[in-house]
């Protein structure tokens, strides 16, 4: 399995070289150049398989068996950052370099991140959006140079692995929903996804694109553009990223809506590379009349406002007595409002613990583990971001300096 930027100025890479990576150099996302198309048996075989065991047959398609990774990158907008964290902390081969929006995060969110200590976590509090962070990150990942002599990899949905193990959700979720795959067509299973980035509603697609009989629902905050997008075809940014209750979903640039046009458009890179350097100029564009067609057949899409979250959080405790974060409560709001009767999952992202402000503003009591509470006694420690300095630079001169104490 070769890998190819959807932008197609660069050359193919294997999977090493694509999980050792962000961005491609020439500032596109690397995808797989096939992709594998799975008949009724494999499913039906998978369909017995735990978890874990799905996800095992998922990558081999996808991958060898023998990489290790060794130095990471990433920018969080909130849940990616602790939990990329808690994989490699206290690790003597790597070093991870996390940047998060100082003030944008929950306040637990913020000491998941900054309360570990590990001499290997290096933790970045930036002045600015979620958006913003990830600037710095593409730069660094364009300087193909710096970026192989660092080893740097990325843990954001820039990288392919880790779209790639987000296409097992589906699958999971598929058969859990399914009482029997022994009807001819296969059942229709709907899965609402939670859409701030773009990157899980682009591992639906891929497993849609294998096979996978599934309908697409992305469901964003009040940051609408992928909506918009499917809606209207107009991928153009708002005024400002708006602050919701559903914070790592405010983003307006997601950079993953370039992987799936990439997939509708048959794979036309020349096309998208058109495309995305119209959006890197003027921030706006209009699609294609016959690429917006397709998208608009592959996703259904749905805004929530805060009020529309507070008011799925709080219909759920009612009804099932069990307490949604406010980015699950974007997925359960499109449930309420549909009222038809097909199969659908909603994804839940993340825990209601993180976000006790809105748990509070839809009239509930937040479950607090105690484990969460003990974060608010820890040490923490981060470096700040200000605005004006050259974040990209600042990165630089830490991620040398981790260099030098290895040489040492």
């Amino acid at each position: 399995m070769e890998y190819i930027s959807t932008r197609g100025g660069t050359r193919a890479v294997d999977f090493e070289g694509a999980l050792f990576s962000g961005y491609a150099p020439d500032g596109g996302l690397f995808m797989p150049q096939n992709i594998p198309s799975l008949d009724r048996d494999t499913l039906r075989r998978w369909s017995g398989l735990c978890y874990r065991g799905l996800v095992k047959e998922l990558c081999s398609l996808f991958i060898p068996a023998d990489l290790v990774p060794r130095n990471t990158l990433s920018g969080t907008s909130g849940d990616t950052g602790s939990s990329a964290i808690e994989s490699v902390r206290g690790q003597k081969n790597m070093d991870i370099f996390v940047l998060l929006p100082k003030g944008l995060c929950t306040q637990i969110q913020e000491l998941q991140m900054t309360t570990v200590i590990e001499d290997n976590v290096h933790v970045f509090a930036a002045h600015g959006n979620s958006d913003e962070i990830d600037e710095p990150i593409k730069q660094l990942f364009a300087d193909d140079d710096f970026a192989r002599k660092h080893n740097l990899m990325s843990l954001n949905s820039v990288n392919w692995s880790r779209i790639m193990v987000q296409i097992a959700h589906y699958f999971y979720a598929y058969f859990q929903c399914t009482p029997s795959l022994d009807t001819t067509p296969l059942p229709v299973v709907e899965i609402v996804v939670p859409t701030g980035g773009g990157g899980n509603i682009t591992a639906g697609c891929i497993a849609q694109k294998m096979g996978l009989p599934i309908r697409l629902v992305a469901v964003v905050n009040s940051n609408d553009i992928i909506h918009r997008t499917v809606q209207h075809g107009d991928f153009s940014l708002a005024g400002s990223v708006k602050a919701t209750l559903a914070s790592a979903m405010d983003i307006q640039e997601p950079y993953n809506v370039e992987r799936v046009l990439w997939l509708l458009s048959g794979s036309d890179s020349r096309l998208i590379k058109t495309l995305m350097d119209q959006f890197s100029q003027s921030k706006s564009l209009k699609l294609p009349e016959d690429l917006h067609r397709r998208l608009s057949e592959t996703l259904r899409s749905c805004s929530a406002s805060d009020e529309d979250i507070v008011g799925a959080m709080r219909r759920c405790w009612e009804e099932n007595k069990y307490l949604l974060c406010p980015h699950s409560a974007v997925a359960a709001h499109y449930h309420y409002s549909q009222p038809d009767s097909i199969p659908r999952c909603c994804l839940a992202p993340a825990s209601a613990a993180k976000f006790q402000d809105a748990v509070l503003r839809a009239g509930l009591v937040p479950q607090i583990p105690p484990e969460i509470t003990a974060l608010t006694a820890m040490e923490t420690r981060s470096t700040p971001l200000e605005r004006g300095e050259d974040w990209a630079q600042v990165l630089r001169g830490w991620i040398g300096a981790v260099a030098q104490q290895w040489k040492a």
